[in-house]
């Protein structure tokens, strides 16, 4: 088992004229957290949604533990727990009823599973709520419950706090903690790089489809000296930094 999980090579892709991607390549190693950046509109959605084998590239070469991915497409997709920026869950089914659907295991271990993940997410008493019963940032909680139930190797992750409240903030971050401390990559999109600090171990920006901004956390701490992480973040994609 190679520790670099990911790695892009020259991502492109396109949506007739416009390019929503051009050549961005970069590398993850397991168990570390890229926080990915950019303005409505850069292609980070776009981007994850390709990494996360939803959508494939126009051009450009992904491999996943080494292989590259387009030989065993299935296999690798199921060793990626994706968390959509739009919530995925069928609002008139419970909690529970929502992580039997989506588990692929059979029966008992379905069930377990549920309840391991129930647990680590603080999710077991509201398992029998509706999830059109639920806050926005409860309804995060039990999205990434969602991508967690295959126990993958990497997780992409679209606006995870997008509308969460600091109690639901603090608790995702605190699994997400836990699971790059287990090795389990991941990818989060998000527009407060001062909140993902703590999070992060390498930082990605886009900007108009193009990666303007590749570096590790201790290299962007440095920079970000005096000015502040979001303020860098902006100083990139306006141009301002080398």
């Amino acid at each position: 088992m190679i520790d670099e999980i990911l790695r892009t090579e020259g991502i492109s892709r396109r949506y007739g004229k416009v390019h929503a991607l051009q050549n961005v390549s970069f590398s993850l190693r397991r168990g570390e957290v890229l926080g990915l950046f950019g303005q409505n509109g850069s292609g980070k959605s776009t981007l994850l949604d390709i990494i996360a084998l939803a959508a494939k590239p126009d051009e450009g070469h992904i491999y996943f533990d080494g292989a590259e991915v387009n030989t065993k497409l299935h296999a690798v997709r199921r060793r990626i727990g994706y968390v959509p920026q739009e919530i995925a869950l069928f609002e008139e089914l419970t909690v529970r009823e929502n992580l039997l659907c989506w588990s692929r295991l059979p029966g008992k271990k379905a069930k377990a599973r549920v309840d391991e993940v129930s647990e680590k997410l603080n999710l077991s008493v509201i398992s029998d709520k509706k999830v059109s019963e639920l806050s926005g940032g409860m309804k995060r909680r039990v999205n990434l419950a969602v991508a967690l139930l295959g126990e993958p190797e990497m997780i992409v992750l679209d606006e995870p706090f997008a509308g969460v409240d600091t109690d639901n903030t603090d608790g995702i971050e605190k699994v997400l903690s836990q699971l790059a401390a287990s090795g389990t990559a991941q990818i989060v999109s998000g527009h407060s790089a001062e909140q993902m600090l703590p999070l992060m171990d390498k930082v990605l920006v886009l900007n108009l489809g193009q990666a303007v901004y590749f570096a590790d956390k201790q290299t962007f701490l440095s920079q970000a000296e005096g000015i502040g992480a979001n303020q860098l973040i902006q100083n990139i994609i306006h141009g301002e930094i080398l």
